[in-house]
């Protein structure tokens, strides 16, 4: 036996049981990171004040505890090509628990006041905080900026927000179409160009297949209602409802090129804090695998923040009532122990710093304005009506 075969007898087994070795660690740290990894709902700083009212249970030095584990908020925005508006905005509470999902839309024109941000309309905040962490030195200021503005409504919602993202619509198309396209009943005509947002509009009325460019059409469309904006975000629930329900029939039919499909569009146009493992196991619960069943359509509710539409300084903008919503955040945001009525928006950040028809809104009680929650099941199946 030469010595080049001793060498190769005497090596290969330890090689063997190296390489046995690596892949039973990576296989634990795959099932670790997949599997069994559950992100914890707990672990975020409180960024609302907490005043001292005496209260020896919950006061400034002593923070409320976390009495809702596994319970996650959830920031997702949808700016456009041309300004990077975020003409779509929902803080979504996911209940995994409970296996509950709402969504709170904030109509685009929103009236918010920050800093020297002259716009007023929280559209545009995005833009706002990107100019800010691009002035701090970020080397990422699509996903940071994304995360400030998560940061500048805990602190005036006085809610915890676990995660925040933000996507373009080329990946919004890109979503759309590698999921198959959405079933959906289109409720009238919609007709509307706009050359420099490159926008054009032309869908009739009736049931029908929407791929990603048709869906865009759908979602911007907004000219035609006559409750405008709030008109728009109606619309959008219809269609979240419609896409939900198309996205778990493909994901139970899904083969590898559809999911790789839709994982490049996720990756490649959404900017988030979130990890690969967050995305797993939150898409995991919602879907059910392993789990006894995951969310089911009528456990999913919809609707857009309470308030009214006026015009102020001759920009029409959308106020909130600030008792309205500070009782939703309470009753279905919250994961504390502690009524965070007490510190919703004592900056006044919804609010003007004159007394206006905006502060009026804002100060109203809450039976001025009217709420209409939406289940995603009776949505897809009867529309709005």
């Amino acid at each position: 036996m030469t010595g080049f075969s001793k060498f190769i007898r005497k090596v290969l087994p330890r090689i063997g049981a190296a390489v046995l070795a690596a892949a039973c660690g990576l296989l634990l740290f795959a099932v670790n990171y997949f599997v069994l990894f559950v992100p914890d709902s707990s672990d975020k700083d409180i960024k609302f004040e907490i005043p001292d009212t005496g209260d020896k249970n919950t006061s400034s030095n002593k923070p409320p505890e976390v009495n809702k584990q596994d319970n996650y908020n959830i920031l997702v925005m949808g700016h456009d090509r041309a300004a990077s508006l975020t003409d779509v905005i929902m803080l979504i509470n996911y209940n995994v628990a409970e296996q509950k999902v709402t969504i709170m839309q904030f109509p685009r024109d929103t009236y918010v006041t920050v800093g020297d941000y002259y716009y007023h309309k929280i559209n545009g905040l995005y833009n706002y905080c990107i100019g800010e962490v691009r002035d701090e030195g970020s080397s990422d200021p699509e996903k940071d900026g994304c995360v400030r503005m998560a940061e500048y409504l805990e602190k005036n919602l006085a809610v915890t927000i676990h995660y925040s993202a933000v996507m373009d619509l080329d990946g919004f198309e890109g979503i759309v179409d590698a999921i198959g396209g959405v079933d959906m009943y289109v409720p009238q005509d919609m007709y509307y160009t706009d050359p420099g947002q490159n926008l054009y509009i032309n869908l009739q009325e009736g049931y029908q297949h929407l791929d990603g460019n048709k869906a865009e059409q759908f979602v911007r469309y907004r000219s035609g209602y006559v409750t405008g904006d709030i008109g728009r975000g109606n619309a959008q629930k219809l269609f979240i409802s419609a896409f939900i329900s198309s996205l778990t029939k493909s994901l139970a039919n899904a083969d590898a090129s559809m999911i790789t499909n839709l994982a490049g569009n996720v990756i490649n146009y959404v900017s988030t804090d979130m990890t690969v493992a967050d995305v797993v196991y939150l898409g995991k619960c919602f879907l059910g695998i392993g789990k006894s069943g995951g969310v089911k359509m009528e456990n999913i509710s919809m609707m857009t923040m309470p308030g009214a539409a006026t015009m102020y300084n001759g920009a029409s903008v959308f106020v909130m009532n600030k008792a309205y919503v500070a009782e939703i955040i309470n009753d279905y945001y919250n994961i504390y122990d502690y009524d965070i009525r007490n510190s919703f928006d004592t900056a006044g950040f919804f609010v003007s710093r004159e007394q206006s028809i905006v502060s009026e809104i804002y100060s109203a009680d809450k039976e001025s304005v009217t709420l209409t929650v939406y289940n995603a099941s009776s949505l897809d199946e009867n529309g709005l009506e």
